[in-house]
């Protein structure tokens, strides 16, 4: 058995595509591999220690939190005494906490593998300046010690300096896109509650998704504004760090706006798939390179349900492989406006059987998990 160790800042119960990649991975890897998650305690509620058969979560303790990260220097003896039975060490990036554990990692000559699910580009204001800059550096020095790099698609990386300076390093593989269930008591609930359209939203309710330039794009057409109800899923307001006042921004919006909406918050496997069932539309209107993918376009493709995503690098990937859905310019309102409309009119075109057959190729999840298991190998 290969002993693995994984750092994330944030881990389950923490709902992002940050979380839920690693997540479904290990539960494929314990089969042969013991697997060491350490990761900080961002809810108190939760244990310090919890064992799972062949994966051991540690949460570890930190001094405070400087915007959604936790500055804890006694994380370094954790890494040391973690690191020193492992065989490889998994980075999830991106992250500042985790350069201590990457630098133990190299000088003990261990395997160090880096997941790049994005790079972080927050707001330009001054104290976000002076945190996306150390954030930034830390991600560069990590890769730099990384023995590989895996980004997500060879689009987003190569968009970024840090993609051409490691470009030796880099090996894209499509995240692990696992098809929810469906909560077939859910599903029928919400079938007889439907009476408009149904404009799907997916993911945490965060700045850089761009969620404003979406209610903008109904709230221009009166034939969209009386036709749809906007549903969102996913995490909210305090539960999303660091974005409770994006969240109320978006509530005034739609209630200034007086577009119907509903918010379901985290839904579990078989709520989420009956929600995917319901809807008739996803709209991802990612606004920066933040984005780097968009699990859920993928997640719903597997569905049948077409996609309006942003033309961002990694991002337009999904609707670009399958020809699910359309592209649309970021923070262009209008552009998501007639998405929409030419989709609900020529849905057909956008989800048929052999659309979503070839979606399912796309998205095997069985060739992301031989592929990592050539990693731990020391295949790839």
């Amino acid at each position: 058995m290969k002993n693995i160790v994984f750092f994330s800042p944030y881990y389950d119960p923490y709902l992002s595509g940050l979380t839920i990649y690693p997540k479904y991975l290990f539960e494929h890897l314990k089969k042969n591999s013991r697997i060491i998650i350490l990761t900080f305690l961002h809810q108190k509620n939760l244990k310090k220690i919890e064992k799972k058969g062949n994966i051991t979560i540690i949460r570890l303790n930190y001094w405070f939190r400087l915007s959604k990260g936790f500055i804890a220097p006694l994380s370094l003896i954790d890494f040391y005494r973690y690191s020193k039975g492992a065989d490889i060490v998994l980075l999830n990036q991106p992250n500042f906490e985790g350069l201590g554990l990457a630098l133990i990692a190299f000088l003990m000559k261990k395997k160090i593998v880096s997941i790049v699910h994005c790079q972080v580009f927050l707001p330009r204001l001054f104290f976000n300046i002076i945190i996306n800059f150390f954030l930034n550096l830390c991600l560069y020095c990590q890769l730099f010690l990384s023995t590989i790099i895996l980004p997500t698609t060879e689009d987003y990386a190569f968009s970024l300096p840090w993609g051409k300076i490691f470009k030796y390093k880099i090996k894209a593989i499509l995240p692990l896109i696992k098809k929810p269930l469906i909560s077939q008591v859910l599903f029928k609930k919400l079938k007889n509650e439907k009476e408009k359209y149904w404009i799907g939203y997916v993911g945490r309710i965060a700045s850089e998704k761009g969620i404003e330039y979406l209610i903008q794009s109904i709230n221009e057409s009166d034939n969209l504004k009386n036709n749809i109800e906007l549903v969102f899923a996913g995490p909210y307001g305090k539960d999303v760090s660091g974005e409770d006042g994006y969240y109320q921004k978006i509530i005034s919006l739609v209630k200034n706006n007086k577009i119907k909406y509903r918010f379901f918050g985290n839904l579990s496997s078989g709520d989420l798939g009956a929600f995917y069932k319901t809807i008739d539309l996803l709209v991802l209107p990612s606004i920066n390179q933040t984005e780097a993918f968009g699990m859920v376009q993928a997640e719903a493709m597997l569905f049948g349900i077409p996609v309006i995503a942003s033309n961002l690098p990694g991002v337009r990937i999904p609707i670009k492989l399958t020809k699910m859905g359309k592209l649309v310019e970021p923070r262009n309102s209008d552009q998501i406006s007639q998405a929409i409309l030419e989709i609900l009119k020529n849905k057909g075109q956008f989800s048929n059987k052999k659309l979503v057959d070839n979606a399912q190729k796309i998205f095997n999840i069985n060739k992301v998990y031989k592929f990592y298991e050539n990693i731990i190998k020391n295949e790839v």
